[in-house]
């Protein structure tokens, strides 16, 4: 049987009757508009509905009856009851609906982009996020998982929305799916102090906290006490600073706590100011002359034989320990270079052209950490080349960097990213491994270190037990170039006058140094007499001298090398040597003081050559000169005519 119009629209009226009914009795809206966000919750809509139909029957069953009185007065009742209500609960929603209204709203309006799947009142039922903002809950749909960047999108909107900083927890596993925001918690801001006092409570508390072959480097950002061993994976250190970082007050820091400690320190320091406040402490032995390059080598070379004869003993008694011994080596690059040349000058045939100081210092930093033996190197650029080419950087297990830029980053480090450098005095990166912490070095006045070091040695004391041999003693310090008054000593006879001879200057007016007339008191009494001083039997002493030549004054006083020097005597008859005469300057203190030129060679007059090997020769230049006696390099007398060396 077909189905008539009527029928049709009968099955209509039934099925929209039906979805109006279950609209109102559910509390949903009753037309296609969504209800506004903010207002009344749904099951509080359909609640005063349902009281609504409820009140509507009972109300045309009296009016029906005829009690239309009661109606009224019932009717009146709830209206004064429900209306005030309405009103209270209208403002009191305010506030929920202007957080949806500008919140929540906005924020499921805006994920159309990234959840299309969805209509609006599903992204709208989505979100949830409470009055106190205290996280943001999102619904995910299925099969969603952030593909095409909308992950990140979401974290950013959200961040963008809400601001600040907000950490995401995905749920991907468990039915429902959703996402959960909450705010980052900001991690607190931590900052190096600009300036601790040595002598602070807190600093010499952790001091005192230390224990044996421990040292306190510094305070980090969390203003505690870094602290390094020496006796465990870092013995030797190596500090890469540059100009201005405080290498002196972390030196001096460093070398007052190991004289509390009973060590001995050497000290080799061309920059002669960053240690030498601690000149006569106990213990502690400094060679701080630019000058005498060669007594540095002798204390590093003595260092070197202290560990091979610890390492003997080492050997026959395993259970021995050893008092600290701790070589400094302040400002590495002007020492290298400076050693360099003096092994250049004074090197003999047949030796090393590479200078064999930097393996002393290897055998130290290979042989030196088991017999509590090692080195703090201090460099303003440690590159490999600053310690003799020979491997020596990477055997710095803890490294100091300050004022570096990015090359010499790359160069020691060689990691990415580079850190920026805090030019401050005293601020330093600590490098142990992977591990990097700035810590600022306390500080204090050189003076200060010193008394407190001299303090220390006191209540302390200090022993040489374990040094098997003694610190190598200093040369003469010498005085340097620019400061020396060179003066002459061969003068020309003075010219007649008048047919008298004027008196010849005395050897004091030539410029003779009065203990050069100490070394030679048989010379003053020669000049003064006009000949040889005669013995016990008064025959005349055989000369050992020979006249002195009357040198022109611009050759006198001009300055030659040594090896020009040699050259030139050899032509008037003496026999030198070059090598001997480096060998001589090298470690005679007595030797003279040359003039450093500006090429940085050291140079010399033929003058003060002569008086200080007691040399003169016949007037004429080319005449052979008289048999006398010079020394040799040992010390010894040989024939003038067949000596080969001075």
């Amino acid at each position: 049987m077909a189905r008539s119009q009527l029928d049709r629209q009968i099955e209509e009226g039934v099925e929209t009757a039906a979805v109006f009914i279950g609209r109102f009795l559910s509390g949903a809206p009753l037309t296609d508009q969504p209800r506004a966000p903010g207002g009344l919750a749904r099951w509080l809509h359909a609640l005063l509905r349902v009281l609504l139909l409820m009140w509507a029957g009972w109300a045309a069953w009296m009016w029906w009856v005829g009690d239309q009185e009661r109606v009224i007065w019932v009717s009146a009742g709830a209206a004064a009851v429900i209306v005030p209500l309405m009103v209270v609960l209208h403002v009191r929603a305010a506030p929920r609906r202007r957080h949806m209204q500008t919140l929540v709203v906005p924020l499921s309006l805006a994920l159309k982009e990234m959840m299309p799947a969805w209509d609006d009142a599903q992204r709208l039922a989505a979100v949830t996020i409470p009055f106190d903002r205290s996280f943001v809950k999102i619904a995910l749909p299925d099969g969603w998982h952030g593909q095409d960047g909308h992950k990140e999108m979401l974290r950013e909107l959200v961040n963008a929305r809400l601001g600040g900083r907000w950490a995401g927890e995905w749920n991907f596993k468990r039915y429902p799916f959703y996402v959960l925001f909450q705010p980052q918690k900001e991690k607190a801001v931590y900052q190096v102090p600009d300036r601790v006092d040595f002598f602070s409570p807190e600093v010499q508390e952790a001091i005192a906290q230390c224990a044996p072959g421990e040292l306190v480097l510094g305070f980090d950002d969390h203003r505690d006490a870094l602290t390094k061993s020496k006796t465990g994976e870092t013995p030797m250190w190596g500090l890469s600073v540059g100009s201005g970082g405080g290498k002196s007050s972390f030196l001096q820091m460093i070398i007052t706590q190991l004289v509390g400690q009973g060590a001995t320190v050497v000290g080799v320091d061309v920059k002669q100011s960053s240690i030498s406040c601690f000149e006569g402490v106990q213990g502690v032995h400094l060679y701080t002359d630019p000058g005498n390059i060669g007594d540095m080598r002798a204390a590093i070379r003595w260092v070197a034989r202290e560990v091979e004869a610890r390492n003997y003993l080492k050997k026959k008694e395993p259970n021995k320990e050893f008092d600290r011994l701790t070589l400094i080596l302040e400002e590495g690059n002007e020492f290298g270079d400076a050693s360099k040349e003096w092994w250049n000058e004074n090197k003999e045939k047949g030796d090393p052209g590479a200078d064999p100081v930097w393996g002393d210092i290897a055998s130290i930093m290979r042989m030196g950490r088991h017999v509590n033996a090692t080195i703090i190197g201090v460099f303003q650029d440690l590159r490999e080349s600053a310690v003799g080419n020979r491997g020596l950087r990477n055997m710095f297990r803890l490294l100091l960097l300050g004022n570096f830029n990015a090359n010499q980053w790359k160069m020691i480090v060689n990691t990415s990213p580079v850190p920026e450098s805090v030019d401050k005095p005293g601020r330093m990166l600590v490098i142990e491994g992977n591990r990097r912490v700035w810590i600022q070095v306390p500080y204090a006045s050189p003076e200060a270190f010193r008394e407190y070091a001299m303090q220390l040695r006191a209540e302390r004391g200090y022993s040489t037990a374990d040094l098997y041999g003694g610190a190598p003693a200093k040369s003469k310090e010498r005085l340097p170039s620019l400061l020396q008054v060179s003066k002459p000593l061969f003068t020309k006879e003075p010219a007649a006058v008048d047919g008298e001879a004027r008196p010849a200057l005395e050897s004091s007016d030539n410029g003779v140094d009065p203990e050069e007339k100490e070394r030679f008191p048989e010379e003053d009494a020669l000049s003064e007499s006009g000949g040889p001083p005669a013995d016990a039997g008064g025959e005349p002493e055989p000369a050992v001298r020979m006249e002195k030549v009357t040198e022109p004054a611009d050759e006198a006083q001009e300055l030659l090398t040594l090896a020009e020097i040699a050259r030139r005597f050899q032509e008037r008859g003496v026999e030198m040597n070059a090598n001997t005469l480096r060998s001589h300057k090298s470690r005679r203190q007595d030797f003279p003081v040359g003039q450093m030129q500006d090429d940085g060679k050291e140079r010399f007059t033929m003058e003060a050559i002569a008086v200080y090997y007691d040399i003169v020769w016949s007037g004429e230049e080319e005449a052979e000169p008289a048999v006398g006696t010079v020394p040799d390099a040992g010390g010894t007398e040989k024939d003038a005519g067949q000596a080969e060396s001075v």
